[in-house]
C-alpha cells in the first residue's frame, strides 16, 4: 500500500448539497459515484501525475451522522503502490478538497478512534 492521508469531518449541511459541490472539485477527475448502502455516498477521484507524485487516488464518503449533520471520510492515497514517501501531497489532497467542500459550512474535525467502523478501512 501506498502512503496515504485519512481525515474526518463532521459538517451541518444537506448531503445533496455536499454531493453537488463535489462534483464540481477542480483539479481531480471523478472516477465514479456509488451509493454506499447507507443513504450516503462514495466518490473516487484521482488526481494526475505531478512532479512530486506518480499521481493519486482519491476516496470520499458522506453519509448522514444524525439529523443534522454529515460525516465526510477523505482519504487520498498514491496510484503507484509502492511509493511510500509523498511529500505531502496526499494531506494537501485532502485539506484542499475539505476547505473546498467545507467553505462557508459549521464543521468540526473528528478524532479517528471515535469514527463509526463503517468507514474505510
Amino acid at each position: 500500500m501506498g502512503a496515504n492521508f485519512k481525515d474526518y469531518i463532521v459538517a451541518t449541511a444537506p448531503l445533496m448539497f455536499l454531493v453537488q459541490r463535489t462534483r464540481t472539485i477542480q483539479g481531480f477527475s471523478i472516477k465514479g459515484e456509488f451509493p454506499d448502502g447507507l443513504n450516503g455516498v462514495i466518490f473516487k477521484l484521482s488526481a494526475g501525475v505531478s512532479f512530486s507524485s506518480w499521481g493519486e487516488d482519491v476516496d470520499i464518503h458522506m453519509f448522514p451522522y444524525n439529523e443534522q449533520q454529515i460525516m465526510i471520510e477523505i482519504k487520498s492515497e498514491c496510484a503507484l503502490p509502492t511509493q511510500i514517501v509523498d511529500w505531502g501531497k496526499n494531506r494537501h489532497n485532502v485539506e484542499d478538497i475539505m476547505r473546498y467542500l467545507l467553505n462557508g459550512i459549521n464543521s468540526m474535525r473528528v478524532d479517528p478512534r471515535t469514527v463509526p467502523q463503517i468507514m474505510f478501512k
